[in-house]
């Protein structure tokens, strides 16, 4: 199989545009034609080109249809100009297995961490978010986190996010608290925004929870995090969650729940009471069948017996619960009661 360079090359042209740049990776690397990523690995071709002295990448002229951007034409170099000469590299002690990188964006990669590194000896870096070191080391802010998906190590744990001097940052978490604080009371967690609104305008008057905040569907796995600091504020006894009753919501609690107690954090608490009263009156919708709405792991971790059997009937009859079943009307009703920390 040819290379991009080699793609490239047969092109014969100095100049060349975007969608040439496309079909040319793409012959390069066929297996990529149903990745999502592809504008990035693109991306990435070229930067690992850029920095090979092969192609010039323009300062202006992008495409920025899609994200990330893209350059709308490059330039290559002339076959007399060659390869930019190598360049001697001295890797720190931490980076010595880097000497042996022969992949460009990897190199490149292990290149910036390097001479961010050397930058820093002799001086007392403040530890900074991620994306603002991202940026500082590589000109990307995604670039970090794309390399550490999601772990706080990058390069097989070689390197760490204290090595780079950064930590990730949590999506913050919204929430509103009843005008009069009531310290004891647990949060009520929403997966979905439409419910948190109609919860905290009752909550309002309720006070029945020291907070009602908004999860944000799976966003809430990264924003878990800063649900401490809001027990702490409010002095909260824990916190209870209310999500759809569908695949992804029941994956949304167990997998905030797995991290947390890996991290020797409090475990989120489903409400019974809604659950049961979602699974008895709420409104029946189609589950597509799909491969992520098949089988569930760590269901019975997280809910009752009886709340897992009445979820896994529901879904196996491809059927699905939405929590906007249990609304304001509930709420300014008889109903209410249900929603109370304690009901179920």
């Amino acid at each position: 199989m040819s290379s991009f360079e080699d793609e490239l090359r047969a092109l014969g042209k100095r100049r060349i545009g975007l969608s040439e740049l496309r079909a040319a990776w793409l012959r390069a690397h066929p297996e990529a034609r149903d990745q999502p990523e592809q504008r990035r690995l693109l991306l990435d071709a070229l930067r690992g080109l850029e920095r090979e002295g092969l192609v010039d990448l323009p300062k202006r002229g992008w495409d920025t249809s899609g994200s990330p951007a893209l350059p709308r034409t490059v330039s290559f170099r002339d076959a007399e100009q060659g390869r930019r000469a190598p360049t001697p590299q001295a890797w720190l002690p931490a980076l010595a297995f880097a000497a042996d990188e022969r992949h460009p964006v990897r190199r490149a990669d292990l290149q910036a961490v390097n001479a961010f590194l050397l930058s820093m000896r002799g001086k007392e870096p403040v530890p900074a978010p991620t994306r603002e070191r991202s940026l500082q080391i590589f000109g990307d802010e995604k670039r970090l986190d794309d390399l550490r998906k999601g772990e706080p190590v990058l390069f097989e744990g070689r390197v760490t996010l204290a090595d780079l001097y950064c930590y990730p940052v949590a999506p913050p978490l919204p929430h509103e608290s009843p005008p009069k604080r009531v310290p004891g009371r647990p949060i009520l967690v929403l997966e979905n925004y439409h419910s948190w609104d109609s919860f905290r305008r009752w909550n309002r008057e309720a006070a029945l929870y020291a907070a009602i905040a908004y999860g944000g569907g799976n966003a809430f796995r990264q924003g878990a995090g800063n649900l401490d600091d809001l027990i702490d504020c409010t002095q909260a006894e824990g916190a209870i969650y209310l999500g759809d009753l569908d695949p992804a919501g029941a994956r949304i609690l167990i997998g905030v729940n797995r991290r947390r107690q890996s991290e020797g954090r409090a475990a989120l608490r489903p409400h019974r009471g809604l659950y049961r009263w979602l699974l008895a009156h709420g409104h029946r919708r189609p589950l597509e069948r799909t491969p992520e709405n098949a089988g569930i792991d760590g269901l019975d971790d997280v809910f009752p017996a009886d709340l897992a059997r009445a979820l896994m009937e529901l879904w196996s009859e491809e059927r699905r619960i939405p929590q906007e079943s249990f609304g304001i009307e509930q709420l300014s009703g008889v109903e209410a009661e249900v929603a109370a920390p304690g009901a179920g």
